[in-house]
């Protein structure tokens, strides 16, 4: 009986934080992406998929991290694992966080370059067929 209590009360605990920062992230991630990308219909999906991703890595990881527990004995024991396994995720959460802030920038400014390399060239190639008599 106690694990499941456990089980309850992290799950809700562990979703309702995973949910509520995700929120937060992807409304201030919008700006930050659109501050650092040319394209503003690029960085809105861009964070889209970052939002999508966020919930689904941080959610499976709170209910993966159900198997880790061994039986509950005590209200201490409750309070301890509740404490550990939301410990263990906003770790993770931050972690990816800073990941996210380093590398999605980069990886946007690859393929806006990239696009607009091919853009560039598709310009030119049109302007050197309809140019010649």
């Amino acid at each position: 009986m106690n694990n499941t209590i456990a089980y309850l009360f992290y799950l809700s605990a562990s979703l309702f934080v995973v949910i509520w920062v995700g929120k937060i992230l992807h409304r201030n991630g919008k700006l930050f992406l659109e501050s650092n990308c040319p394209d503003t219909e690029l960085a809105d999906n861009t964070n889209n998929i970052l939002y999508i991703c966020y919930c689904l890595v941080n959610g499976g990881f709170a209910f993966y991290s159900l198997n880790a527990c061994e039986t509950l004995k005590s209200i201490d024991q409750i309070i301890a694992f509740v404490g550990e396994e939301l410990g263990k995720l906003l770790i993770t959460l931050s972690i990816m966080h800073y990941l996210n802030m380093l590398i999605v920038p980069k990886i946007i400014s690859l393929f806006a370059n990239t696009t607009n390399t091919i853009t560039n060239q598709l310009e030119t190639t049109s302007n050197t067929k309809t140019t010649k008599p």
